[in-house]
This record gives C-alpha cells, structure tokens and sequence, in this order.
C-alpha cells in the first residue's frame, strides 16, 4: 500500500502567495492521544486520528483486506492534540495576532495557553480568532480536544425524535445528518466508514502591523466584448486607526489603480476598480487558452507595504441557461457567449483521509482530466468542499467545476442551530470559491428531491404525515430560501440549482426537463442500450461498476481472498448486488472467463462499452443534450465502483474510452435493426472541412467495401452524414472502420461491430512488439497479423498509465502507445491480455 500520509506538508497545500506575510506554520511538534490515555503519540498536522494511529503502529492499514471493521472504534472516542511552539520577542511586537485553523474535523474546543479561544462543531469552516493577549514570549502550547462526531450529536439526535433517511450511514440513529462534517466518513456504496477527527487543513498565526487584508472579491462588468471592468471588493481588519494607500496592479496590465484610504478599528470595506480594454479570455479546457491575470492588492503605510493579497482572474462570461424551449425545459452552460457541451464526470474526494491528498495527487487529478478531453468536473455533495489548490488548478487546466453544497440523499433537521451552522458555512463557503473562473455553477443538494419523490422514506422509517410534511417544509425552507438569499448576497449573478437532478429517471417524460441522474442501467439492471433511449437535456450522472485490474487488486486483497465469494473481497464492494451486475453483464457479451484476472479484466471492458454507448448517444443528440457528466471520475479507497480510475491512479478501460469519446471531433455509428447511421461531432468554435472514410472489413482485415465523404463540420455540431442499408452488406463483414481526418490529421478513430465478441470465434493474438525508450518517453509499436480485441498492456513496476490502453489491434496495421518513466521508477517485463486470453 502506497504511504497515505502527507509527505509535502499540509502548507504545500495552500498557496501561500495569495496571503499577506507574518505567518507562523504551526505544523510542527504535535502530539496526540485518546482522552485518559497517559500516553501522548506523534502527530502529523494536517491529518487525522486514523493516519496518526496507523503511523505509529497502533492499528493495521485501514485500507488492506477486511481491516474496516476492525477500527470502527476509532469514531466512539475523544482525541486530545496538542503542541509546543516558540514565539520571539519580534514575532509578539506586532499590532495584532490571530490564530487560523483552515479546518476543523469536527467538533473540538481549542486552548491556547490554557486559556479556551474557540469551540468548533463544522468540518467545513476555517476559524480565525485573535489571540495576542494570550501569547507569551518563549514557549506556548496549543491544545485542540477533538469530542467524537457520534457521540456528540447522540442527544441532539434523541432530542429531535426523528431518524433521519441518510441511508448510507449504517449507524441505527442515522446520526451523520446532525453532523456538518463529510458525509462520505460515515459510508457509501463505493467507501469505507472511517469517522475521522483531526486538524485536517493548515494551521498558523498570522501577525498584524496595524492593519492586513483579510479577503478580496474580484467582480467583472462586462462593458461590451471587448471592455470589462474589475471591481476588487477589499475587506480590511485593523487593530487601530491607521491612514493608508490601497494599490492594485499586475505585472500584466500597464495600468496600476491606488487610492489613499483611513481605516477604523475594526472591519474595513473598501473598493479599487479598473478597466481593462482588448482582455485575454479564459476558456475552458478544448476551445482556447485558460489565460489568468494575476492581481495584487497592496496596503501601504508611510510608503511601507503592511498586507499584500494576490488574485488570480480569468476573465469570461459564464451562463447556465435553464428555461422554457420547444423541447421542454433546457440546461446548458454558455461560456463567453457560446453554448459549450459539456464532457467529464463526477468528482469525490481522492482519499478518505483528505490531508493524505498532496499537491502532486491534485496535479494528477487534473493531467487526467485534462489527457481524457473532459471540461468540466461536478464536485459531489457527500464529499466536501476541496482545498483552494484544487480550484487553483481547475483554473490553470480550464475545467469548469459545478459545484454542490455538501448535501446529499437525506433530509435534514430544521433547527435553528442546525441552519445557523450551515449559514456560516456556506458565507465562508462562497466567500472562498467566488474569484474561481472555473466555477460555473451552485447545486443545492445531490438527489434529495428524487429521494422525496421516489425512495419511499416515509413508508421505511415510518414518518408519520405531519412529519414527512415537517420535514420537507425544513427542506423547502433550506434549499429554496436559505441558500439562494447567500448566494444572491455574496456571489450575486452565479447560477444556483437548488437539487440535482431536474429531471428524474423513473419518469420518462422527465428525459426533456433540466439535467437527469439515469440509473435504470445500474440499478434498474437495464441493458446499455437504454442510454440510447433515454437521452436527456443534460446528464449529471450515470454510470456501471467494474474492478480494478489485477496488479491493484493485488495491492489491497490477500491472494487467497481473490474470489467473488470472499467475504474480505465483499468488504470492498459496498454495493449489495454489484458483484452479480457485474457477471450477468459480462456474460451478456462475453464469454465466461477462466480465471479472477481475466473477470477483474472483462468487468472494465464492460464497463467502458457500455458507457461508450452513452457518450455517444449524448454527443450526437446536440443540441437537445448539452452535457455528460458520468460517475464517477475517481475512488477515495481500493474498490469496486464505477470509476473510471482507481484509487491507485490506474487509468480503467473507461477513462481510455472517455478520452477516445471526448475529443474535439468525434465519428460514431448507430446501429438499428436494418440500417446504420453514421454521426459526426465537432465541439470547435469555428468551421472546419474534414474527410471521412468508411472501411467495411471481415475479420482477417481485408477491406471489402469503402466509402469517402468530405464533410464541412459546423460549430458545436453533431450531424448525420450518412444511413446505410444493412441489408446490403456482404455476409463477410465483421466491422467498420471508421476514421475523420481534419487538416490532413487523425482527429477520432472508431470500430462498429457486427456481433457481440460472445458470438465470435475470436483467432489467437500474433503481437510483436518493438520498444525503444528517447529521453525516458517508453514507445512500443504494436502489431498482430491476427484481430486483437481491447489489447491490454501492462508494464511490471509502471506507476503511471500509457498514452492508450484495452484498443483493438487491426491485422497488420502498427499501433505506437507511449509511457513517461517516472523518477526512480524500476521496470520489468511487458505482458499482454486480450479477450480472447479470457477465455482461452
């Protein structure tokens, strides 16, 4: 198992650019314990309880076999943290200090020197308390008394009466709604029940000379298309009266903006405005350059710069356009005055202890988004809000990111404490997010009107009527009064979906309204075929299990556990019918295979097939359908789940086919009783000539008919270009190639084949294989004198994924993939499996 822990230190985390100096790292010397242990044990800061415990060999990786169970615990306990840290006489000279936590997992009181500064009860805050009075010059101690999560809201929860429908909690109370702390810590069908405590975000002291600017909020006017002002919305904190001057320039613009300002004790307000002509636009990932300005805002005093802030700006216009049509009712987003299809997936957290996920993981993150052509990321409401890095480089990649509130598939309670928890959260929230040119939109909740509608809660908990209507009435009261007031206040203009989706699955006719969850392939146990008849306005969610392959399996299940009826297996398949889905479908298309690796190898292709049927419907319905969002991107443990990439980086088959389905220009076909349709999709802005060539072939790769059509594709454009009559084709075919060029380029590449591979008598893979290796780029070119169907390439000791992976391999026809050697990175031999291996 790799090592979870932090390596690059919680700091690295945050990008300390964008804050004023004066900072003291507080990420040193901590120690933690159990309440009434006389024990105290090293801690890393940020972490959690869990990390901490594993670190010092007080319990097994939580990760590796059955070990879950084990440390349930964990949650039951209070964790005590504490640390030493020495102040000179310099540091305490200033005006004004304030202790900052950027988070809090969950509820904790914390000491400084004895004396109580706060009392914390909400993961997704950041605190700040000042403190100089408090501090003393030489040594000070810090100590933050974690209080368990359940425990603590036990009596609030007997308090209320009512068991709430969080369904993916297994405690018997359901006490995680009570809780504004991930909901994912208390289990999912794809995670763990690992119910963290710690100090999960940095830590410091941040000194004062007088005055520091605490926040800015960057707002742009678009004057006309080629003018937009900037108003930087500057709020200030001084410990004292102070005159001064407010500079706001970049090394970008010629311009520079100052104005001479008088600060109170107290909180500041103050505006700079500038205008720039001509600007740089920032795009989303496939139509043009992400560009950022960089804006820094000095506050100088006597000529002397006290507080500094920087922001990073990208300038575009950005509109989700839900309204009345003749369709039904739309959902698309329009980016700088172009309706933009969306492409990508759904987004959880990367680890289920979050400060285990380090600044190259989130660089990672995004390469892959970026390398499979997606542009855009939903960031679920069971996770949590992500660290400032992670946006930052949503910025830099030009991923566009729908953001949810971290509320999903419950109701919640309605009283006062609760929703004033939950105000504080969402101002901090908002207030945090608003300057991100890569957010898009507010979604209120993940699918708790669908779980009003159709999960049947009142019959399963036993609601009576008056409180079923109570209940929903302290929704209605959240999600459509509460949180757009918020938004209207602090991020005025940015679309707010108060629950996704609109549209639900079980009513067809919903297929027309907004965007949809589909779930009918899944847990409806349709066919893939129904995502070609159910194609909504814009698809949020959807998705097909599969496993990981086996060198990652090997990585979290005991060799002897490796079976489908191993109960440790079980323990990493959280969904109760999964493994059964899983088999039924792949003997739907395949043949029965041989062995568990060549079944963990069939579950992807699966997997990626039947999701290649939904890209392609939805791409080929523009402009009725305006976005693909599948679920789910990425796994928080080793799993069995719907993600395209495992917890260990491995790239599935499924995030190959996204990237494959994703590109700027895509060739598809349709293929219906009697006849095949043949789709071309261009997602550029402007237009383009392009060629297309049909190559109709038999198994042995002999062409037996062809056909070529220069094609003009239109802007942001799906169009049918060609129907063929099945009826007229030979006996011999086996499939079409089909293959667009644009600018005497390969653009998009694909395969329609006549029969599922089950039906096939499939010949034995010939692969030669020539590797070379230029400046640590691995090239292998790739041949078969014989069809090879989804060659799957492995690379003993490889750490990262090939260019390509799991393609088809014509007769004599080279395929060249390529791998970037990792540092220290030690290689061995190739291997290659193929479905006709499975089964052989």
């Amino acid at each position: 198992m790799p090592n979870r822990i932090n390596q690059e230190n919680g700091v690295a985390l945050k990008d300390t650019s964008k804050v004023s100096p004066g900072k003291l790292w507080l990420h040193s010397g901590w120690q933690f314990r159990a309440e009434g242990s006389e024990e105290w044990l090293e801690a890393r800061v940020p972490g959690c309880n869990f990390t901490d415990l594993l670190n010092n060999g007080r319990i097994k990786d939580p990760f590796f076999g059955g070990h879950e169970e084990d440390l349930q615990w964990i949650e039951q306990k209070n964790w005590e943290y504490k640390c030493q840290f020495i102040l000179d006489e310099e540091f305490l000279n200033s005006t004004g200090t304030a202790l900052v936590f950027e988070g809090l997992d969950t509820y904790c009181e914390v000491f400084l020197n004895g004396q109580k500064l706060l009392d914390a009860r909400n993961m997704f805050l950041g605190y700040k308390k000042m403190c100089r009075e408090y501090l003393r010059f030489g040594e000070n101690e810090l100590m933050v008394k974690f209080r368990s999560p359940v425990q603590e809201v036990h009596d609030l929860q007997q308090e209320v009466g009512i068991v709430y429908p969080a369904e993916n909690d297994r405690s018997e109370n359901k006490l995680s709604v009570f809780t504004r702390k991930a909901p994912y810590h208390f289990g999912w069908d794809w995670g763990p029940r690992f119910v963290t405590s710690g100090i999960w975000r940095p830590v410091y002291l941040q000194s004062m000379d007088r005055a520091v600017i605490d926040h800015v909020h960057i707002i742009q006017h678009w004057v006309s298309d080629t003018e937009v002002r900037l108003d930087a919305e500057i709020q200030l904190n001084a410990t004292e009266s102070v005159n001064g001057t407010l500079v706001l320039h970049s090394e970008q613009v010629r311009e520079k903006v100052s104005a001479k300002t008088t600060l109170r004790t107290g909180t500041n307000q103050k505006t700079l405005s500038i205008t720039l002509s001509d600007p740089k636009r920032w795009w989303p990932n496939g139509l043009g350059d992400p560009f950022l300005y960089e804006f820094t805002i000095d506050l100088l005093v006597e000529d002397n710069c006290i507080s500094t802030v920087s922001e990073r700006v990208g300038l575009r216009t950005i509109e989700v356009v839900n309204e009345q049509d003749t369709f039904g009712e739309s959902f698309y987003i329009k980016v700088n005055g172009h309706a933009v299809f969306m492409k990508g997936a759904n987004y959880i957290p990367s680890d289920s202890f979050l400060s285990s996920v380090t600044k190259s993981r989130y660089r990672q993150v995004f390469e892959d988004v970026r390398s499979a052509n997606m542009n855009m990321l939903r960031v679920w409401g069971g996770g949590t809000y992500e660290d400032d890095h992670f946006y930052d480089l949503a910025d830099e990649y030009g991923i566009l990111i729908w953001q949810d509130f971290m509320f999903s598939c419950t109701l919640y309670p309605g009283t006062d404490e609760f929703l004033e928890n939950v105000k504080n959260e969402v101002t901090y929230t908002l207030k945090r997010l608003r300057n991100h040119p890569c957010l898009a939109l507010w979604c209120g909740n993940n699918e708790i009107e669908m779980g009003i509608g159709f999960w049947e809660w009142q019959q399963k908990f036993g609601y009576s009527d008056e409180q079923f209507g109570r209940m929903q009435q302290d929704y209605h009261l959240l999600f459509y009064a509460i949180l757009p007031q918020l938004i209207a206040r602090y991020d005025q203009g940015r679309f707010y979906l108060p629950s996704s989706p609109i549209g639900f699955w079980q009513e067809k006719s919903d297929d027309n309204i907004g965007d949809n969850h589909y779930w009918g392939v899944w847990h409806g146990e349709e066919d893939f075929d129904a995502y070609r008849q159910r194609v909504p306005r814009f698809m949020s969610e959807y998705g097909f299990q599969s496993f990981p392959m086996q060198e990652s399996v090997d990585q979290f299940i005991p060799t002897d556990e490796q079976h489908l009826d191993s109960l440790i297996l079980k323990v990493h398949q959280k969904h109760p019918r999964g493994n059964r889905i899983i088999s039924e479908t792949i003997l739907r298309y395949y043949r029965q295979p041989t062995d568990f690796k060549g079944f963990l190898y069939l579950s992807q292709l699966v997997q990626a097939e039947g999701l290649k049927v939904a890209f392609e419907a939805h791409r080929s319905s523009m402009p009725f359908c305006m976005g693909t969002l599948y679920w789910q991107l990425n796994d928080c443990w080793p799993v069995v789940s719907w993600s395209g990439i495992d917890y260990f980086g491995k790239w599935k088959a499924l995030h190959y086919q996204a990237r494959r389905s994703f590109s700027q220009y895509l060739v598809l076909a349709n293929r219906e009783e009697k006849k095949v349709s043949f789709y071309v999709v261009s997602d550029s802005l402007i237009e383009h000539r392009a060629l297309l060539s049909l190559t109709w072939k038999d198994m042995h790769g002999r062409s037996l008919r062809g056909t070529q059509l220069d094609l003009t594709l239109a802007p942001c454009t799906s169009q049918l270009v060609l129907t063929e009559d099945m009826d007229q084709l030979s006996q011999d075919v086996f499939c079409c190639v089909m293959v667009l060029m644009v600018d005497d380029e390969i653009v998009s590449k694909n395969i329609l084949y006549m029969d599922n591979m089950k039906n096939i008598e499939l010949p034995k893979p010939a692969i030669t294989c020539k590797q070379s290796e230029d400046n640590g780029v691995i090239s292998l070119e790739l041949m078969s004198s014989t069809f090879v169907k989804n060659l799957y390439v492995a690379l003993e000791g490889m750490k990262g994924n090939f260019s390509d992976n799991f393609f088809d391999l014509m007769p004599h026809e080279p395929l060249t993939i390529h791998y970037e050697r990792q540092e220290e990175e030690e290689l061995g031999e190739l291997s290659f499996l193929s479905v006709y291996d499975t089964c052989h």
